[in-house]
């Protein structure tokens, strides 16, 4: 899934444009193109050392190689983030934070581990196989005890429900 991009390049290049002609605040035209300031700013800078494609979209995946050296900088130049950004063309300070914290916590390691979305709820090739197999009879017997104290447990509770329900109705008559 691909994440949703909220301005096309051709209206990035536009407010930028705009901005750079300098015949109008940056407040003014953000305002007018209902943009935030700081985002307006970042386009500028972006499309000032990168150009055009400074404003494109971006794969959010950086090798290990580059994480390392975007943390080195940040450490041996001793950059802010947003400098770091722009210098090595990252669109967002909060990768780096995010860099920064997994290096502190894990290491190395943890920048080589790519986590992204969300976590596997299929069950693995082992548990799959131990779904399949027959069970004995005592363990059929228990799932099946299992199924009917829940659904005992399940209709007591609607029964309740219904009764408090209508004794609200009687209430209100």
């Amino acid at each position: 899934m691909s994440r949703k991009i909220k301005h096309s390049l051709e209206f990035k290049i536009a407010i930028v444009k705009k901005v750079l002609k300098r015949d109008r605040s940056i407040a003014n035209i953000s305002k007018e193109n209902q943009v935030g300031q700081s985002m307006l700013k970042r386009w500028v800078q972006f499309y000032q050392r990168f150009g055009e494609a400074g404003l494109c979209p971006q794969s959010n995946f950086y090798s290990l190689d580059t994480k390392l050296a975007v943390l080195k900088s940040l450490k041996d130049n001793n950059l802010s983030l947003s400098r770091a950004c722009l210098q090595f063309n990252i669109r967002s300070t909060g990768v780096l934070s995010h860099w920064i914290r997994i290096y502190e916590k894990e290491g190395i390691e943890g920048l080589m581990i790519e986590k992204r979305g969300k976590s596997k709820l299929m069950p693995s090739k082992e548990t799959n196989k131990k779904l399949l197999k027959p069970l004995t009879d005592h363990e059929r017997i228990l799932e099946e005890n299992k199924l009917l104290r829940a659904e005992n447990a399940f209709l007591k509770k609607l029964q309740a429900l219904i009764q408090k329900e209508e004794a609200e109705k009687k209430r209100k008559r």
